[in-house]
């Protein structure tokens, strides 16, 4: 019997009007390839590796790629050596006719949303009385163990 667990949590960004978007919502963690993005506008939420990845990946082949991120001061940017690409500072809020507003004011409608939003990581299936440690999402701490063989110690 096969049985499978989750050691990460998604995180979905909590952004107004969200639930109510009808449209194709996803996070990176099940993106496979660029074709189902085909003549689709797409909004990238997050800058991490996934983001930008799926950002290369997707832009020959969406008609728009927007990606929304955290700290950025000016507004609207064009991405280089993309036709077809921008960053957004974070989404505002959306709507149910599929638009979808950035901080700066800029809106557009869009085909799908991808949230590239990371992972909590979490290990509800081990009883590990503290031995087993994630700090601050960043790094998770597991003890060096050793497997007793009859002669010799092997690292598990």
């Amino acid at each position: 019997m096969a049985e499978s667990f989750k050691s990460s949590v998604l995180i979905i960004g909590n952004v107004s009007g969200m639930d109510a978007w009808p449209r194709l919502q996803m996070h990176s963690h099940n993106y496979r390839s660029p074709e189902p993005f085909q003549n689709q506008i797409v909004v990238l939420i997050g800058n991490g590796p996934s983001a930008r990845d799926i950002l290369k990946e997707i832009s020959p082949v969406a008609r728009e790629v927007h990606q929304a991120i955290r700290g950025l001061d000016s507004g609207l940017k064009k991405l280089e050596n993309l036709d077809n690409a921008w960053q957004h500072p974070m989404i505002k809020c959306a709507y149910e006719d599929g638009k979808v507003v950035f901080q700066d004011g800029s809106a557009g409608s869009a085909d799908v949303i991808v949230h590239c939003t990371g992972y909590r990581y979490h290990f509800p299936f081990l009883r590990t009385n503290g031995i087993v440690t994630v700090d601050d999402n960043l790094r998770t701490h597991f003890p060096l163990l050793f497997l007793a063989t009859s002669s010799f110690l092997l690292p598990c």
